[in-house]
């Protein structure tokens, strides 16, 4: 059977895209296929696992067809397109460059001329994948044409807890620290909530500030501008020691302002987490009806929602229910043929 290997730009442990190479590359490998992972800049931890863009990598590049994972523009995208195999695109989106300038221009640059260099897989690419119908637009827009949509396919709990609220909320958020996710909106809505409806309650802040320290900074300052209390920012943690979080979560808040699919909304609901958030790019497909989505930044209002959520059994029984539901939709067993079809010009 045909070889299928998938590059990526980096790879590291606890990355989303990474993860999802991971349970591709096993899928492959169940079918019969031969595949690899291939990336320009490897971590530490996964070398050996993951084979480095040098000299032999290159050659696992023109072995068989090849899946290109975009999410920001680097040296992999000219290298997939000079690839002698058929070529496949999934594409992750990438960030509008102006929703980080302030913080990191030179990555708005690079994500900038990510968006921008789409046009030039026109024509070029036998499979076509997007996490969700908001990335399958982009794809449309730069003249790519149809795309596959195909959820990601997380690992996640057996099964779905349902927890009543404690008498001291805790309000979880989890993702890079950056400010597309719009944390100073998320600290402002927390401590609006701790100060009219629970004193005792707490926000942590799950993330790596790397590349965005200037930004950490500021939500700093933030915190102690409005004087809001028991605030934490983990940074850097496990998978293991973020799923406790997420055990120890009442609500999960997400005030993101673009997002091609949000893994932590459904990590939130795997766990047992109602989630509030705004209704912003891939975020009201990505929850598909399992949560509480609100329009904008009206902080009151979010206010009141997270002491809905966090206060009312029957609430969090019907999202429960929604949760469910949702959760069956991704399940692998949903998933994996929906993957197979979509790389069904690759497989051979």
């Amino acid at each position: 059977m045909a070889a299928v290997h998938q590059l990526l730009p980096a790879a590291a442990p606890r990355d989303a895209i990474t993860g999802q190479a991971f349970a591709w590359r096993d899928l492959l490998r169940t079918w019969g296929h031969e595949s690899e992972i291939v990336a320009e800049f490897v971590h530490p931890e996964l070398a050996g696992t993951v084979r480095t863009l040098d000299r032999a990598g290159r050659g696992l590049v023109d072995d068989g067809a090849l899946l290109l994972r975009y999410a920001l523009w680097s040296a992999t995208a000219e290298v997939a397109l000079s690839a002698s195999g058929p070529l496949g695109l999934c594409y992750h989106n990438i960030t509008p460059g102006e929703l980080l300038r302030d913080y990191n221009p030179a990555l708005a640059d690079l994500c900038d001329r990510g968006r921008a260099a789409l046009a030039g897989f026109r024509d070029k690419v036998a499979a076509l994948v997007a996490d969700s119908t908001f990335n399958a637009s982009e794809l449309r827009e730069a003249g790519l044409g149809e795309a596959a949509v195909v959820p990601l396919l997380l690992d996640r709990p057996a099964e779905l807890p349902r927890r009543e609220a404690s008498t001291e909320p805790v309000v979880v958020t989890v993702g890079r620290i950056v400010p597309n996710k719009r944390l100073e909106h998320v600290i402002k809505a927390f401590a609006l909530y701790q100060r009219t409806h629970a004193p005792e309650a707490s926000l942590v802040i799950v993330g790596s500030e790397v590349g965005f320290e200037s930004y950490r900074h500021a939500l700093d300052v933030l915190v102690a501008q409005i004087g809001a209390r028991r605030v934490l920012f983990t940074g850097p943690i496990s998978s293991e020691a973020r799923d406790a979080w997420y055990r120890r979560a009442d609500v999960y808040l997400s005030m993101s302002v673009h997002e091609g699919f949000c893994a932590p909304l459904i990590e939130a609901l795997a766990h047992g987490v109602p989630v509030v958030a705004r209704a912003a790019g891939a975020v009201p497909e990505t929850l598909g009806g399992a949560g509480v989505l609100l329009d904008g930044d009206d902080l009151p209002l979010v206010s009141e929602a997270l002491d809905e959520l966090a206060s009312s059994s029957a609430t969090r029984a019907g999202l429960y229910d929604a949760a469910e539901r949702r959760l069956e939709a991704l399940d692998p067993s949903v998933l994996g043929p929906r993957i197979r079809s979509a790389l069904a010009p690759l497989l051979g």
